[in-house]
């Protein structure tokens, strides 16, 4: 069996350390953060070793190795880890969960994520370190960059994403649309046309009505 060191000791690298022990060839043997972040030198039962000492601890020849870091920088504290991480040797691991629909010439890159019940059409690529979440669809030949972050979207087909976009919670991108580098698309976004690089788009959030709970007590019975 594999050999994996997690990078975070977080909400992130607790989920990652889930999938990877449930649902992949991987056994996790540590995890590691920068030095002046280690709070405990335990996380799940395993070590929390210095990333700045891991190779010795952990070597690349013998672990790979995933950067569970969330969306600080919009994505780009995370890709500067994973950069960090190759230049001491670690190759990157990729995870697919088997409960995930997929076709089957997908290839998940290094460091990227596809969740469960997520359901992903021919003729798609996905970046380098890119976590496609739980429930999202992606439409036949879609392009999804690097560094991404996407929360149970739902795109269209021959869709284009740049690299370092967010794509928040139940988002629609329509059949054909080019989204912008680093995109901030919010959760409930509807976008039909192609996008400018930087761009942000908020959902529209819904409003409360000016009727009480109190008023409805008849219809739940």
């Amino acid at each position: 069996m594999k050999k994996l060191v997690i990078f975070g000791a977080a909400n992130f690298a607790e989920l990652a350390h889930y999938y990877f022990t449930q649902d992949s060839p991987y056994a996790v043997a540590a995890f590691t953060v920068d030095a002046r972040y280690a709070k405990e030198s335990t996380f799940r039962g395993l070590p929390v070793v210095a990333f700045e000492e891991v190779a010795k601890r952990f070597p690349p020849d013998g672990h790979d190795l995933f950067v569970a870091v969330g969306l600080a920088g919009l994505n780009m504290a995370r890709a500067a880890k994973v950069a960090e991480a190759e230049a001491k040797g670690y190759r990157l691991a990729g995870f697919l969960s088997s409960k995930a629909d997929v076709s089957p010439e997908l290839e998940v890159p290094p460091n990227s994520m596809v969740m469960e019940h997520s359901t992903i059409q021919p003729f798609v690529r996905i970046g380098r370190d890119t976590m496609i979440w739980s429930g999202t669809g992606i439409g036949f030949g879609t392009r999804v960059g690097d560094h991404c972050w996407i929360v149970a979207a739902r795109f269209g087909e021959s869709v284009t994403v740049g690299d370092y976009c967010f794509i928040g919670l139940n988002a629609t991108i329509a059949p054909g649309v080019a989204i912008g580098a680093s995109n901030v698309i919010g959760a409930g976004a509807l976008i039909v046309t192609s996008t400018r690089d930087l761009a942000v788009y908020r959902g529209q959030a819904s409003a409360p009505s000016r009727v009480p709970s109190t008023r409805l007590k008849g219809i739940f019975r």
